[in-house]
C-alpha cells in the first residue's frame, strides 16, 4: 500500500521507518544518502526523510515492477 505524505511548512514527505517493513528495506537500499532531508516538527527533528515525490517515483515505478517479479517467481 502507498503511503500519504506528511505535510510540514508546505512540503510533502515520507519518514522511511514509518513505512512497511519490505517498502522500508527496498528503499533505503535504493535511495542515496544525499536523498534524505531533516525535518523539524514542533519540538523534535525528524531525520529519516525524503520528499514525497521521491517515495511516489519509486513506488509507482520500481516497487510495482519487484512486487510484479516475485508474484510470478516460482
Amino acid at each position: 500500500m502507498k503511503a500519504y505524505p506528511h505535510i510540514e511548512q508546505g512540503a510533502g514527505y515520507v519518514q522511511i521507518s514509518r513505512l512497511p517493513i519490505d517498502q522500508m528495506l527496498k528503499l533505503k537500499n535504493w535511495l542515496p544518502q544525499t536523498s534524505f532531508v531533516k525535518i523539524r516538527s514542533e519540538d523534535r527533528m525528524i531525520e529519516d526523510c525524503i520528499q514525497f515525490s521521491e517515495y511516489e517515483y519509486w513506488f509507482d515505478f520500481l516497487y510495482a515492477e519487484m512486487s510484479k517479479e516475485v508474484e510470478f517467481e516460482i
